[in-house]
């Protein structure tokens, strides 16, 4: 402005009337335009202030929130992503132990039925032998009662034949009792 001022004086001429000294602050021209200026000046940073430094203010306060509340946000997922992985490895931890356990306790089941099956088999094995033992004893006992009974009636036939004559009943029965008796000696023989 003061330099407006100067240039206005210079460029009129000398003979244009008074020169105005644009450093001189007492001059009537120079105060006024000075107070205009300041007045100017006053009301451009009060409507700045109002209009623009105020919401630019606001905005950036706003957007200083909005990045604190990003960060504070951000933290929090952070920090529940390390608590949710913190978890994940827990539970992948306490799955892998308690595979372990099932395998292991699918191998105790496991020799528990083979051991199970085994008792089982050689009981079965054991009763088959005890009934295949009392089978042949069985039919050792019938092939001698049969043996006996068979050498009884020869006996009895073969003296009644000798003789020419049938043997009373007393007869008989010692005779068969001496064939039973010969039998069993040679049995044990």
């Amino acid at each position: 402005m003061w330099f407006l001022l100067a240039q206005d004086g210079h460029g009129a001429g000398a003979g244009a009337g008074p020169e105005i000294d644009p450093t001189h602050l007492l001059d009537p021209a120079n105060a006024a335009a000075a107070i205009w200026a300041w007045c100017i000046f006053l009301v451009l940073v009060v409507l700045l202030w109002k209009l623009a430094w105020g919401p630019i203010s606001k905005g950036l306060d706003a957007r200083a929130q909005r990045i604190t509340d990003s960060l504070k946000r951000a933290e929090e997922v952070e920090k529940a992503a390390r608590e949710i992985a913190e978890t994940n490895r827990q539970l992948l931890l306490k799955a892998q132990h308690d595979a372990q356990q099932l395998v292991a306790d699918a191998r105790n089941i496991a020799q528990q039925a083979a051991e199970e099956v085994r008792t089982k088999a050689t009981a079965e094995v054991d009763a088959q032998r005890e009934r295949f033992t009392r089978e042949t004893q069985l039919a050792v006992e019938k092939a001698r009662d049969d043996l006996r009974r068979d050498t009884v009636e020869l006996t009895i036939a073969a003296t009644a034949r000798l003789l020419g004559r049938s043997l009373s009943d007393a007869d008989s029965r010692r005779l068969a009792a001496e064939a039973l008796a010969d039998a069993e000696t040679v049995a044990r023989n």
